[in-house]
């Protein structure tokens, strides 16, 4: 470490800016670096050794680099306030290429803080983009602390969003950010190395429903009739439902237009990959809610055969434990317990993607579970409906023992909605400090872009999706949520290939 880059962090904002440097530093680009604090407590004010203005600074080998602190010195007396977003000019965009040798996703850049421009100096340089504010402020969703806006199921709307508003929700700009930064170090120290950017493809299913609702019941069954009927006047979709109901109770799922499961591992092990399937642990009595049972043998033996082929199982938290922590941790300890995966020998996955077995499968679907789990084997969540509270719901994740989120998205805008691809631990608003839970943003859902425009262009929705998962790639992980129950349309099961193998 004597041989570190030292990095110069205001005292009074040294939580959240170190919070986003050691991330970048250790996990992004692999540079070591110690951290030391101004002397002075306020942003304001001159710094012994050049540092003026309560700007962060890069030292190494008698050369720095200092770096705008704008975001942090202008929000600094109005901190999570109402109203203390302050973005001035409003809109202003920059060509990078004209002032760093960097490869961007377009070379025009927005400037959220800060100012333009690379400036030389004597001992190094001096970079008047504020990259550290605008990553925190996209990292720890602060807009998202501060805006009243939200849609008929309270979550934050992407049109709210700056990223919608000023055009750059399709670009990681964090990730971008990054590289401009890299440039500047670069320029200043032209033989510094980092570690490699990119990341894989990771592909989850949130299982709302593994089978049609209508099979639970005989009431059920009546209304999927009479809907088939009334409202889709098609006697033909009142028949398959019938005839799902009545081979489903015979064992037989083939019928079944969202029991998709085998063809969906198939998919996923022929491109070499492993997905995560999470599941809602308690049903429900509102049409939000799930209509399965874990206990149901059919539930039991799919969550024995997705262990034992190597796939992940998580949480999809019910559609209030956004704000409620101790539902949230009920939920994990039910799907965790004998009752669900430990009965279902989640734990037993040989983790080769082979179709070992689990205990006894029946040709009704019943399980005879060997082996117990326990709660480390569900590590990651999915909020149901992409339920979210950026002030609170990170920590009762944290609380609740979870490793990592993957709710990270909006649901019908794709993009990135925290800025960039890679997987980056949690900012709590309640501690004012980083948590262990990590997220792994959610760059994509499949209904984002399968609506009706897509059914009548498969190619342009195909477009979308490839060109997002490219862009992820290039700095880390493409992160694509598929549901289970979105193969009922001739040339869903097609696009869902061609999107795996892109």
């Amino acid at each position: 470490m004597n041989d570190a880059l030292e990095i110069v962090v205001p005292a009074a904002c040294r939580q959240p800016a170190q919070w986003v440097l050691r991330w970048i530093f250790d996990e992004v680009l692999g540079v070591p670096a110690r951290f030391v604090e101004h002397a002075e407590q306020q942003i304001g004010g001159k710094q012994a050794g050049g540092n003026a203005g309560g700007q962060f600074a890069c030292r190494w080998r008698g050369r720095m680099l200092t770096l705008e602190n704008d975001f942090f010195r202008r929000h600094q007396d109005l901190w999570q306030q109402p109203a203390a977003l302050l973005l001035d000019p409003p809109r202003q965009w920059i060509n990078v290429r004209a002032m760093l040798d960097v490869l961007l996703e377009d070379p025009s850049v927005p400037v959220l803080w800060g100012a333009p421009g690379l400036v030389h100096t004597p001992r190094g340089a001096h970079l008047e983009l504020d990259v550290i504010g605008a990553i925190f402020f996209l990292l720890s969703r602060y807009e998202e602390v501060l805006s009243p806006a939200r849609d008929q199921y309270d979550r934050f709307p992407a049109a709210a969003s700056l990223a919608v508003q000023r055009g750059f929700l399709q670009r990681p700009l964090v990730d971008e950010y990054i590289e401009i930064l890299w440039a500047a170090l670069r320029c200043v120290w032209p033989g510094l190395t980092r570690r490699q950017a990119g990341g894989a493809m990771r592909v989850s299913c949130d299982v709302d429903e593994p089978y049609e609702r209508w099979i639970r019941n005989p009431w059920l069954l009546a209304q999927g009739v009479a809907g088939a009927l009334l409202r889709k006047r098609s006697v033909a979709g009142a028949t398959a439902r019938l005839k799902n109901a009545w081979q489903s109770r015979r064992g037989d799922y083939r019928h079944d237009p969202h029991w998709t499961f085998d063809w969906y591992m198939t998919q996923l092990e022929a491109c070499g990959t492993r997905g995560a399937f999470y599941f809602i642990a308690t049903p429900g009595r509102t049409r939000y809610d799930c209509a399965y049972a874990l206990e149901e043998p059919r539930m039991q033996a799919l969550l024995a055969q997705i262990a034992a082929r190597g796939h992940e199982i998580g949480l999809h938290g019910s559609f209030h434990t956004y704000r409620d922590g101790a539902q949230l941790a009920r939920e994990r300890q039910r799907l965790v317990a004998a009752r669900a995966c430990a009965r279902a020998g989640a734990g037993t996955g040989t983790g080769s993607g082979t179709r070992a077995s689990v205990g006894a499968v029946t040709t009704a679907g019943i399980v005879l579970a060997t082996a117990t789990a326990d709660n480390t084997q569900v590590r990651g969540n999915r909020q149901h409906y992409l339920r979210w509270d950026a002030a609170i719901t990170p920590d009762l994740l944290e609380q609740a023992g979870f490793d990592y989120d993957a709710t990270g998205g909006f649901p019908y805008d794709p993009g990135f909605r925290y800025g960039t691809a890679r997987e980056f631990p949690m900012w709590s608003w309640k501690k004012q400090g980083p948590l262990r839970l990590r997220q792994r943003p959610l760059i994509l859902m499949e209904s984002a872009v399968l609506g009706d425009s897509a059914r009548a262009d498969p190619e342009s929705a195909l477009d979308t999706m490839v060109r997002l998962k490219h862009t992820a790639l290039r700095y880390g992980d493409f992160n694509l949520l598929w549901h289970n129950s979105r193969f009922t349309e001739p040339g869903d099961r097609e696009l869902f290939r061609k999107i795996l193998e892109a």
